[in-house]
């Protein structure tokens, strides 16, 4: 089968996601292939309007595109509440025609996998690669922009319920149109039959509120992840290619941006002293545990852990592996997300986890069996899972392991996310 993906970008958690799904296929003898704006990976299925020549610059070009759309996002819409992530900024305007993407592919596909496509292309343009391909199309919902008149986390807000009027995002009184307005062209270009994908059931659960996608169908995929790369290994081999110490529990952090609020880093951070202090009083060395944490840019207030840190830097794939097996669990304080897919990578490699109730999180982490599911934004009862995970007697302990490694290979695998796509295409 003939399978067109297009998304802005190859990078950051977007990137990883269409990347994880093209793989996939083809790896299942589809004729799969990627199309976006800049490419930055050296993959043979991947092709770009415009290409990195240098490797080594991909993230700062990929800082510096997110930079100009900050410029370009207030120049379109004003002020903006940074935390919507208010990226889809006219509904009217589409930077790529659907003729030059098919160009781009050089096929004609069966299928198109709508990825994240802020500043590439509008929904006028997804109805027209319909029209002139016939092919199906599915929406991959890497985060809410889909289903919203532009932000991408809509946090409390129910506006895509309805129209997405009198929009939170948007600061600027004369500006609150443009939510309503982007949202209402969006209701009269998806094109019918289109196939709502989401990366958990709490975003299955906004999809199909929507107003937007009531008459469409609505399904759970996950973000997939390869189980021949995210396993267990020795964690006294990984604690050593960190130089962590062997007789400590480490609690592992991880996010692309550790600054960004919806990562949940000041929760995690209260959470941390609200331990550190329980242990106090409990007369017992708080010593005992570590800190880690791995993410592009050290936090702003890292200074204030009230527990030993160390920060790792941006990992690769592979040290990722080392540092989830390096770990005693991993924590996921995410307050807002569609995946996120560490989760499954948290999952694979059997280290259990301590999460808010959010996203994949609800999908994943069950009390006791895989980890600690703690009340959204509540710093204590992450405390108190932190605490519960790290205590637990080697058996229980080890029975975890083996209940997040089935777990993941269950929802999150290739193996697992492969099955579901094929059923999805046989439809």
């Amino acid at each position: 089968m003939n399978i067109l993906h297009i998304s802005s970008t190859d990078l950051r958690g977007a990137g990883s996601c269409v990347l994880a799904l093209n793989t996939l296929l083809n790896a299942k003898g589809h004729h799969s292939r990627l199309v976006v704006v800049f490419k930055t990976k050296s993959d043979s299925a991947v092709t770009g309007f415009f290409r990195s020549i240098n490797p080594h610059l991909k993230h700062w070009i990929d800082e510096a595109i997110l930079q100009f759309g900050k410029i370009q996002s207030y120049l379109a819409v004003g002020k903006t509440d940074p935390d919507y992530y208010f990226y889809n900024l006219d509904e009217r305007k589409s930077n790529f025609s659907a003729k030059a993407i098919l160009k781009k592919a050089g096929f004609k596909p069966d299928v198109i996998f709508v990825h994240w496509v802020s500043r590439f292309v509008n929904t006028a343009e997804i109805r027209e690669l319909h029209r002139l391909t016939g092919a199906r199309i599915f929406w991959v919902m890497v985060d809410n922009a889909p289903i919203t008149g532009g932000c991408h986390y809509p946090w409390k807000c129910r506006g895509y319920e309805s129209d997405c009027s009198d929009c939170p995002a948007l600061l600027s009184g004369s500006k609150k149109h443009i939510a309503q307005r982007n949202f209402a062209l969006k209701k009269a270009n998806i094109p019918n039959g289109l196939h709502i994908l989401t990366l958990s059931s709490m975003d299955k659960f906004r999809a199909e509120k929507s107003c937007l996608y009531a008459s469409h169908a609505v399904d759970v995929i996950y973000h997939p992840i390869n189980e021949q790369i995210f396993h267990s290994v020795s964690s006294s081999g990984a604690r050593r290619y960190f130089n962590l110490p062997e007789g400590k529990k480490i609690i592992f952090f991880a996010a692309t941006d550790l600054n960004e609020r919806r990562k949940g880093y000041v929760e995690l951070q209260e959470a941390l002293k609200i331990l550190a202090q329980k242990t106090s009083d409990r007369g017992e060395n708080s010593n005992d545990c570590m800190f880690i944490m791995a993410g592009k840019t050290l936090p702003a207030t890292q200074k204030n852990s009230a527990v030993p840190t160390k920060y790792l830097g941006y990992l690769s794939e592979q040290e990722m592996v080392l540092a989830f097996s390096a770990a005693t669990l991993f924590v996921c304080p995410t307050l807002e997300d569609s995946g996120p897919g560490i989760l499954g990578q948290a999952m694979l490699c059997g280290t259990p986890t301590v999460a808010f109730a959010s996203g994949a999180a609800m999908d994943m982490i069950q009390t006791g069996n895989t980890g600690y599911l703690a009340r959204l934004g509540d710093s204590a009862d992450l405390a108190e899972g932190i605490k519960y995970v790290s205590g637990l007697p080697a058996e229980k302990y080890v029975a975890m392991k083996t209940n997040c490694r089935e777990t993941g290979m269950e929802t999150c695998s290739f193996q697992a996310v492969g099955k579901r796509i094929e059923k999805l295409l046989a439809i």
